[in-house]
């Protein structure tokens, strides 16, 4: 056991180096609060513990110390035998957020097979926007595993390359996985209406409903005004959560097309849909909309008709 100056980082030393993996955790435990550079060895040694206690709590501290020391170490816990190390491991290394640790993710990104390591890395280069992430982000929207290339479409969509949107709407409609075709949907929102708006469009009527969803939420965010006639459309979806994101959408849009059906969604049973609908009358703010506002001040849920009392406001300031 190597030996150490500091008296505090001795004994700790000490704790990790005991035959009982209960006082081994709580070395790493007291790793922490001994601010030494030298700790990170030691924290080090307690990522390849054999007991799975103590590598989870390692893992669990990781981000109390320098990204750029803990980057190597991380990335061989996402092979750990264990899931909850390897689920710590992947979350500690999304939080780095340092682009020290950006080209060692990318050198260990060409040489895993792994999916939980790829997708882990992958997810740990996102927030980093490293422009070295696109060509490997890009080929890992082909993976065999919907995770890898969750991650993928989340690399991409943060890089906001507008080379990339050919992929991303590809992914948005075919992509098997429903949940992957939701994450590549809402990552379009950084390109123009010009070039997704009717990609989007079209995924209003997508087979899984979260994807409908998503589709709607996109066009609010893109102010995507030609899209109206389809988002009222929408409203008349079999889900209510559909519903609900195309009448947020259309109120975004200040359509005032739509009011008469924002109009309808007003009475509808779901108390949801009746606020979302106020509250893009309220957001359009045409004196057409003031006959649903002045109905809806009656409503028998209080959350209506505070939206209400608020919607009145606006149509008052517009008038």
């Amino acid at each position: 056991m190597k030996t150490y100056d500091d008296p505090e980082l001795q004994a700790i030393a000490v704790k990790l180096a005991s035959d009982d993996p209960g006082i081994r955790r709580v070395g790493v435990l007291d790793l922490v609060d001994s601010g030494e550079p030298e700790a990170v060895e030691l924290l080090l040694l307690a990522l390849r513990d054999t007991d799975t206690a103590v590598r989870q709590e390692a893992a669990k501290v990781v981000d109390e110390f320098e990204a750029e020391d803990m980057a190597d170490a991380l990335i061989a816990a996402l092979g750990d035998n264990d899931e909850v190390v390897r689920n710590a491991a992947a979350h500690a290394l999304a939080d780095l957020k340092d682009p020290a640790v950006a080209e060692p993710l990318l050198e260990a990104l060409e040489t895993s097979s792994d999916g939980f390591v790829v997708a882990g890395i992958l997810r740990a280069l996102k927030p980093l926007r490293h422009p070295g992430s696109q060509r490997p982000a890009l080929k890992h929207l082909g993976d065999a595993d919907p995770v890898v290339r969750r991650e993928a479409v989340g690399v991409i969509g943060w890089l906001k390359q507008p080379e990339n949107l050919p992929a991303l709407v590809e992914t948005a409609q075919h992509d098997k996985d429903p949940e992957v075709r939701r994450a590549a949907t809402g990552a379009l929102v950084y390109a123009s209406p010009q070039q997704v708006g009717q990609a989007l469009i079209g995924l209003l009527t997508d087979e899984h409903w979260q994807v409908r969803c998503e589709a709607a939420n996109s066009i609010g965010k893109l102010d995507h005004q030609s899209a109206a006639p389809a988002l009222m459309e929408a409203t008349r979806d079999e889900l209510w959560q559909v519903r609900e994101k195309a009448v947020d959408a259309l109120g975004k849009l200040g359509s005032v097309q739509a009011i008469p059906v924002l109009g309808e969604c007003s009475k509808d049973a779901m108390s949801n849909l009746r606020k979302a609908a106020i509250g893009a009358l309220g957001t359009i703010g045409h004196s057409d909309g003031l006959p649903f506002v002045q109905t809806a001040m009656d409503d028998p849920d209080p959350d209506v008709r505070k939206l209400a009392r608020w919607a009145m406001s606006k149509l008052d300031n517009a008038a």
